[in-house]
């Protein structure tokens, strides 16, 4: 291989700023040249020299015989040197064609030819041609980056901190992207990247870059320099050595550390970095390298977060801070460093396949694949469908939403597991809607889900494919979740069986949140004794979620044919006089109640004023805590100890990049909860959290007297799924408009379940039984007896 660029003794800086002092460095044809160090140290300004947008204030750079130094970085780009930019620099407001059409605006190239070219080894762009380049993820406004770039043919590309905000999955995809150009084309690559995994993955060479100048190469064989480890860590002027971690992996090396000429002294400039103990070993320079894994903040960056927090800080002491605060860095380098402690997946599977129109008529399935479970056990033989905002490790989940789509989890939520371990065989990933956002089945990223009853009608949500399968008869059973009636209300509309245990019973570790006072998940089925035998299954502590405080559990398939004598329960007047409640259903209902009288049961109808007051307390609660922790803490968010599942987290946080896609149920929501975080500090989510406590002691007080309450499961059946171009106040009325009677018992965390009751013009109702705390046995007790009374569908 020959020189292609040639740079020695460069230097440049910020008007009287020194920043590089003596760049010495080659690459050569069809190599790939890492340059690795911590922020601050001048890699962004050596490509910024090299690319002309920085003055070079002295030196010589020669690119395949050209001197560069004289030359405007148009006539850099035109000669064959490429540019990626730190924060991938594409013009947000122009579509993806228009950013790769300025990619080749200065190079007199056809764009159609230049840009069918780039697409074959860019495919994923290729259906997102039309799109802002601001609406794509960060991985994809990475790849339209390095596309750009490549567009116009270079022979020397730069990439400034390529992996910044990037998921893993696009990481990987530009390293093998990379790798291909490199041995296909024989492009030459200069790379600076704080992330040792990504640079040693791609790189021939790698260059150590301290206070402006190459302090150390790595190529070939591992080993360490003890002078070149002082000199590279900045610790050497204080006499210190560099920080050692029993736990610090020892990756490979790529070659033997070999000594340059002693970097210029600029200590004054720079504020030294704090001494380790005298006691501690000093690290090879493979350890020290491995905790440069996490990016570290620009000034840019540390810029915007003192503006955010209401600071004003000069530019000169937030450089300040950002020197003091690298040490403390170190920290999450270490983190990073350490597996992440997950629970392990033990059952074999495959990923599943979409299935195509002719097998999921009602669009209820996202993924089908079979998962079997352990060869004995209580649910043997029979089959599931899990709700797709539960990780089952392998098999991709959407959870509703196209900005979540491509995400495959790296491990089985509790309940998962607990399935498995019982004999069942999970089916596959049922369709919910965007992001559980929906009472209606018309949100979801690829099409509404469509009711087994009458199509065209509403399954009911979030947990609206779950309904569906259950109730068509495609699975025995399913997985729901509710934070507003997500189990039940699907249950009512599709005729099956929805229990909402009380808070805490069920683990959520392992499901995407919403918010952790209203999560819930538990089962839907299509028989009762199903129904109990699956909560048997799934109830219990798992050790790894806050939701659980004071768990009990019980033998609820003992319960189911107990019977009914003795029971009072008291139907609540005000579950039938709201808005939108129809008639027949409410009528339905009421017949439901009597049956029980006839059945043993003492029958009372009840006031509970506070009733009505549900919707509103869960509103604040609802919005404002998915808005903190759904969204802007990225599923996960904080103060709470658990499973966290750090893999859904990254890729969910994509969804900034591409927020113009989410749901309008869940822009919303998110409006109103943003708004009220913003303007009125969080006052109201607090003051509801106290009126949830008052909530439940009025259903308490209630419970002292009876042992169950009665409902309608929602006020209406299924209605018809809104039109595509339908106003934007029906979209949100046909999502929320069932939630009244359901709402309330995810704030004051009561069990509650839905049972069908009877049909009406075609389309099931449904009747709500809610018990006390833990009292599931009770609900089990009314349900049963009422299963056995009857065909629901002939009453």
């Amino acid at each position: 291989m020959s020189a292609l660029l040639t740079i020695k003794g460069l230097r440049a800086g910020y008007g009287r700023v020194p920043v590089l002092h003596g760049i010495d460095l080659e690459v050569q044809d069809g190599e790939i040249l890492g340059v690795l160090g911590h922020n601050g140290m001048g890699k962004t300004t050596l490509l910024k020299t090299i690319m002309g947008i920085v003055p070079a204030n002295g030196g010589v750079m020669d690119f395949d015989g050209e001197d560069l130094i004289p030359l405007r970085s148009s006539r850099r780009a035109q000669l064959g040197i490429g540019y990626v930019p730190q924060g991938r620099g594409i013009f947000p407001n122009l579509s993806v064609r228009d950013n790769l059409r300025m990619g080749v605006a200065a190079h007199q190239m056809d764009e159609q030819e230049a840009i069918d070219q780039v697409l074959e080894d860019f495919p994923r762009l290729e259906r997102l041609l039309d799109r802002d380049g601001g609406a794509l993820s960060g991985g994809e406004q990475q790849l339209l980056a390095l596309a750009r770039c490549l567009i116009s043919d270079p022979d020397l590309i730069l990439l400034d901190e390529p992996t910044e905000g990037i998921q893993p999955s696009i990481i990987d995809e530009i390293v093998d992207l990379l790798k291909s150009l490199n041995e296909r084309i024989g492009i030459s690559i200069i790379l600076v990247e704080q992330s040792l995994d990504f640079i040693t993955a791609l790189s021939d060479r790698v260059l150590l870059i301290q206070k402006g100048a190459i302090a150390g190469e790595v190529s070939g064989s591992e080993t360490a320099n003890p002078a070149l480890i002082e000199e590279f860590t900045g610790l050497g002027a204080s006499g210190g050595v560099a920080p050692h971690t029993a736990h610090a992996p020892k990756l490979p090396g790529k070659g033997r550390a070999a000594a340059t000429a002693p970097a210029p002294d600029i200590s004054a400039e720079m504020p030294r970095s704090p001494a380790a103990p005298r006691d501690m070993a000093p690290a090879t320079l493979t350890e020290r390298m491995s905790y440069m894994t996490v990016q570290r903040p620009t000034h840019a960056q540390m810029k915007e977060v003192v503006a955010e927090l209401g600071m004003h800080m000069s530019d000169a002491r937030i450089q300040e801070f950002l020197d003091v605060m690298q040490g403390t860095l170190d920290a999450y380098d270490v983190v990073d460093s350490l597996p992440d402690y997950l629970p392990p997946v033990l059952y074999p599977r495959t990923s599943g396949y979409r299935p195509t129109p002719e097998e999921n008529p009602m669009n209820a399935w996202y993924v089908k694949t079979e998962i079997k479970g352990a060869p004995r056990g209580p649910l043997q033989g029979k089959t599931v469908a899990i709700k797709d905002n539960v990780c089952v490790a392998g098999v991709p989940m959407m959870n509703g939403a196209s900005t979540l789509k491509g995400y495959t989890p790296d491990l089985d939520a509790t309940i998962v597991t607990r399935l498995l371990d019982a004999g069942a065989t999970i089916s596959g990933k049922a369709h919910c809607e965007y992001f559980c956002l929906s009472g209606g089945s018309h949100t979801n990223a690829t099409g509404p889900v469509h009711n087994p009853h009458k199509h065209g009608h509403s399954a009911g949500g979030s947990s609206s494919g779950s309904g569906a399968l259950v109730g068509a008869g495609e699975v025995d059973m399913a997985i729901g979740g509710d934070q507003g009636g997500s189990i039940r209300m699907p249950s009512s509309f599709c005729g099956c069986y929805g229990m909402k245990p009380t808070h805490g019973l069920v683990p959520y570790s392992g499901v995407m949140p919403i918010e952790t006072t209203i999560d819930h998940a538990g089962p839907m089925t299509q028989n009762v004794m199903d129904n109990a035998l699956m909560l048997e299954v799934l109830a219990g502590a798992d050790g790894l979620d806050p939701r659980q405080y004071d768990v009990k559990t019980d033998r609820y398939t003992a319960a189911v044919s107990r019977g009914v004598s003795g029971l009072r329960i008291g139907v609540i007047k005000e579950g039938f006089g709201q808005a939108g409640a129809e008639a027949d259903v409410n009528d339905k209902v009421r017949t439901a109640a009597e049956t029980l009288r006839r059945l043993g049961a003492s029958v009372d109808e009840i006031s509970v004023p506070w009733h009505l007051h549900g919707v509103a307390i869960w509103t604040p609660i609802a919005l404002e805590g998915l808005t903190q922790q759904m969204m802007l803490g990225n599923g996960m968010g904080t103060g709470w100890k658990g499973l966290h599942t750090t893999s859904l987290l990254e890729y969910h946080s994509n969804w900034r990049s591409r927020a113009d896609e989410l749901s309008d149920t869940l822009k919303i929501s998110m409006l109103i909860g943003q708004y009220h975080l913003k303007h009125t500090r969080g006052r109201y989510y607090s003051k509801a959290q106290n009126l949830s406590r008052q909530l439940t002691d009025e259903f308490n007080k209630v419970f002292a007297s009876y042992d169950l309450l009665l409902t309608p499961t929602t006020p209406m059946k299924a209605p018809p799924i809104p039109p595509a171009d339908s106003s934007l106040e029906l979209w949100c009325q046909r999502a929320f408009e069932m939630i009244t009677n359901t709402a309330p018992f995810d704030v004051t965390g009561h069990p509650a379940m839905s049972v069908p009751c009877g049909m009406s013009d075609g389309l099931p109702v449904g009747l709500q039984i809610i018990g006390r705390r833990y009292e599931e046995s009770t609900i089990y007790r009314a349900a049963g007896a009422f299963e056995q009374a009857g065909d629901w569908r002939y009453m």
